[in-house]
């Protein structure tokens, strides 16, 4: 630990001189009251029958418990610290079971988790829901022609770039594969359509390389928007956007297709 974490070996060194001190005094008190010494006579009378005893319990007594003190404050910034560490731990955990390795988004499974929650949200208090599906065209040949750690640098930057191109509100994550989730809580189909074409173009005009070669890629995107969100659910959520995007696929790629708004 750092120095200036060091607050309860301090403390504890500082309280047990302290109490050190007061020692005597409360053996003088003690004595006084067993022998039946009163007054300052009386307290005269037990220092000079006593002297070295007093001497001893001034000098020593402070030594004693300040080492005590401090020794017990260690003790407790030693657990402080593996709290801390524990905790810390503890996040990098939550984090990890989060976060998809390969593009740093939300992973398969806790994007399902903020889509059951924003679809519970939506349906409580009656807000419009947008969701988008957004897979890689032809991302198999990139694999293909030049190996699945060149497809992994792809997906990343590909994430980065939609991750920077939607909105600070919306939600996504990689579904699977060459396939994207992003959700748009209180979007509606014109708002998404918006987004969805910022992130196509985005994509589009991205020089992706690898080695010296200079890559275009394009993404279709499906679109679902829910007015009606009284029966929303997580799965119809994604089937829709899901059909959606193979709709967008049908049509030729790179391109959006908007299901209708209609749960």
């Amino acid at each position: 630990m750092k120095s200036s974490d060091n607050s309860y070996r301090q403390l504890g060194g500082m309280i047990g001189v302290l109490l050190g001190f007061g020692a005597p005094l409360g053996s003088l008190l003690v004595r006084m009251l067993l022998y039946g010494r009163v007054g300052f006579g009386g307290i005269a009378e037990e220092l000079s029958r006593n002297t070295y005893y007093y001497i001893y319990m001034v000098l020593a007594m402070p030594v004693v418990f300040g080492i005590f003190g401090y020794y017990l404050g260690r003790l407790n910034d030693k657990i402080a610290s593996q709290k801390i560490s524990v905790e810390k731990l503890n996040v990098l955990l939550e984090s990890e079971s989060m976060t998809d390795d390969t593009t740093g988004l939300y992973n398969h499974r806790h994007i399902l988790v903020e889509v059951e929650r924003e679809t519970e949200r939506a349906r409580r208090y009656g807000h419009i829901l947008s969701g988008m599906m957004i897979d890689i065209d032809d991302f198999k040949k990139i694999n293909d022609s030049y190996g699945h750690l060149a497809g992994d640098r792809i997906l990343r930057e590909v994430a980065d770039v939609l991750d920077s191109n939607i909105r600070k509100v919306d939600i996504i994550g990689r579904y699977g594969g060459d396939e994207f989730l992003a959700i748009l809580p209180e979007a509606a189909v014109e708002s998404a359509t918006v987004v969805a074409e910022r992130l196509l173009a985005s994509v589009r005009n991205y020089p992706f390389k690898i080695n010296d070669n200079l890559l275009t890629l394009t993404i279709s995107i499906g679109i679902g928007s829910f007015e009606d969100t009284k029966t929303l659910d997580r799965d119809t959520f994604i089937e829709k956007a899901d059909k959606a995007m193979f709709d967008a696929k049908r049509a030729g790629r790179n391109r959006i297709f908007c299901a209708p708004t209609r749960v």
